[in-house]
């Protein structure tokens, strides 16, 4: 009994230090993203549009998906 609790025990380290290898090399590969940066650089032709249509009431109009002219972009 005391050797299925020892091999249990080497399992649950095994399983450790491979996720844990993993992530770190996931999270390596994945540090030059940045999604916030490219959704705007997706919607920068609307938002200059409107930029130069300013309204004089200081209100703001803003693009989102739901009231965007583009109905689907393909990646």
């Amino acid at each position: 009994m005391f050797k299925v609790f020892i091999l249990l025990g080497i399992f649950i380290v095994f399983v450790y230090v491979y996720s844990f290898i993993k992530i770190k090399k996931n999270r390596n590969k994945t540090k030059n993203i940045d999604s916030v940066r490219d959704f705007h650089d997706s919607y920068k032709h609307l938002t200059d549009k409107q930029v130069e249509s300013k309204r004089s009431d200081g209100y703001n109009k803003y693009v989102t998906k739901y009231n965007s002219s583009e109905d689907y972009r393909e990646k």
